[in-house]
């Protein structure tokens, strides 16, 4: 019997092969579909992001939470081959500026951090010219509440005056400067193309 079935199974060994051969095709197809549907849901979602930040930042004019990111990750330079044969060169030159932009804006952000953070650049230190006195102290609280405490970085606001260096103020201009030029794309054409490729259904393979 074991004999028969392995007769009748090589009757069929041109049939099987082409059947996993599909297979094997459709698998691999599916995969680097989904990857490029993966890559542009996170491209999309990246441009949105920085745009807020920016916007929320009235364009680098009331500056950057020092502490975020426009862009967390970096989607777009991985996999820009993805998308050449559906963005016009046109719109992938406007989408690799906007990644470019965004990237040295968080440079920039990093770059004021440090300024911050690095005590040469805290200038004209004046301490308290009040000192505590019975008279400046708090007043009496209703029974069962408590005196607040003076974090420390109050008590470093109150004690410092911070004036920015020339370099922190360069660095705010250039700030301001970058993000009045950076050219919002979430509602374009290009970043349509790119939704209507994360939106693609498990049987689409194009």
């Amino acid at each position: 019997m074991i004999l028969k079935f392995i007769q009748s199974l090589n009757q069929f060994y041109g049939f099987i092969t082409l059947v996993v051969g599909g297979v094997a095709v459709y698998l691999y197809l599916k995969q680097k579909r989904d990857h490029k549907r993966d890559a542009a849901r996170l491209i999309v979602q990246e441009i949105r992001y920085a745009e807020e930040q920016i916007r929320s930042s009235g364009r680098g004019g009331r500056g950057y939470a020092l502490s975020s990111k426009l862009l967390p990750t970096n989607s777009w330079n991985d996999n820009i081959h993805l998308f050449t044969k559906d963005l016009k060169e046109i719109e992938t030159d406007m989408i690799s500026e906007f990644y470019s932009k965004a990237t040295y804006i968080d440079s920039l952000i990093t770059e004021r951090s440090q300024q911050k953070i690095n005590p040469k650049f805290f200038a004209n230190t004046q301490p308290m010219t009040q000192p505590l006195t019975s008279a400046t102290a708090q007043p009496d609280l209703p029974i069962g509440s408590s005196p607040q405490q003076s974090t420390p970085q109050q008590t470093i606001q109150m004690t410092m005056t911070q004036i920015p260096t020339p370099g922190e103020l360069m660095t705010m201009q250039i700030l301001i400067e970058v993000s009045s030029s950076v050219e919002f794309l979430y509602n374009t054409p290009a970043v349509d193309k790119l939704r209507k490729i994360s939106e693609h259904k498990w049987y689409q393979l194009t």
